[in-house]
C-alpha cells in the first residue's frame, strides 16, 4: 500500500510539472510574440508589424522538458563563431549539458558574450545555440536558441519548448551566430519555435 501511494504520488507530481512547464511555455510564446508585434525588439517592418499575428510554434510535448547535468569549465577559452554575414562573433566557453533526449545521449555547448559582460540586463546571460533534424524543414535552417542565466547549478531544466529563433530568421539586416558544429543534435527536435509567423492575412 504505502509503494502504491508513493507511486500515486510521484506520477500526480510529474503531472503538476509538466503542466507548469506547459504553461510557462504558453506565456513564453505569447510575450515573445508580442516583441515582434509591437516592435519593441525593432525586426519587424511597420508593414510587417501591421501583418504580423503570431510566432509559429510547435504544440508542447512534456517529452522536449530534461533534466541535463551541467559541466562548467574552468578556463576561459575563446570560441570564434561565423554568423550569417561576414562578421565573426566572439564567445567564452562557459560548460557542458548533458542530458539524454528521445533515448539519445546529447550534449550540448553552452556560450558566454563578453560584450555583454558590463551590461546591467544581461550581465549572466548565457546561451546555447544547438541544430537538429528539423532545420530547414520546419525550423529556420540556421538553428535555434535556448536562453539561461548564470550561475548554473549542478542540475539545469531544459525546456525546448520555449527555444527562439535568431533575429535574422525574420530579416536579413540581422547578423547572427551559426551555432557550434558540435551542437548538432541527430535527432528532430518538434518543440519550441518553427519558421516564420503567422500573419493575419492569407
Amino acid at each position: 500500500m504505502k509503494n502504491l501511494l508513493t507511486f500515486l504520488l510521484f506520477v500526480f507530481s510529474a503531472g503538476l510539472c509538466a503542466q507548469d512547464y506547459e504553461q510557462e511555455s504558453i506565456d513564453y510564446r505569447k510575450k515573445l510574440s508580442l516583441e515582434y508585434k509591437s516592435g519593441e525588439n525593432q525586426v519587424l517592418t511597420d508593414r510587417e508589424k501591421k501583418n504580423f499575428g503570431y510566432l509559429n510554434f510547435y504544440d508542447f510535448d512534456p517529452e522536449f522538458v530534461v533534466e541535463a547535468t551541467f559541466e562548467k569549465l574552468d578556463n576561459t577559452e575563446e570560441l570564434k563563431s561565423k554568423t550569417s554575414t561576414a562578421r565573426i562573433a566572439t564567445y567564452t566557453k562557459y560548460g557542458y549539458l548533458h542530458f539524454t533526449l528521445k533515448g539519445q545521449k546529447c550534449k550540448l555547448l553552452v556560450l558566454f558574450s563578453p560584450s555583454l559582460k558590463d551590461d546591467p540586463e544581461y550581465y549572466n546571460y548565457l546561451t546555447v545555440e544547438f541544430t537538429d533534424e528539423t532545420n530547414g524543414k520546419d525550423s529556420y535552417k540556421v538553428g535555434r536558441y535556448m536562453e539561461l542565466r548564470a550561475p548554473l547549478s549542478d542540475k539545469v531544466m531544459l525546456n525546448f519548448n520555449a527555444t527562439y529563433n535568431p533575429y535574422c530568421a525574420y530579416s536579413d539586416r540581422f547578423s547572427c551566430p551559426i551555432p557550434p558544429a558540435e551542437n548538432h543534435l541527430s535527432l528532430r527536435v518538434k518543440a519550441g519555435i518553427k519558421k516564420g509567423f503567422k500573419s493575419f492575412r492569407k
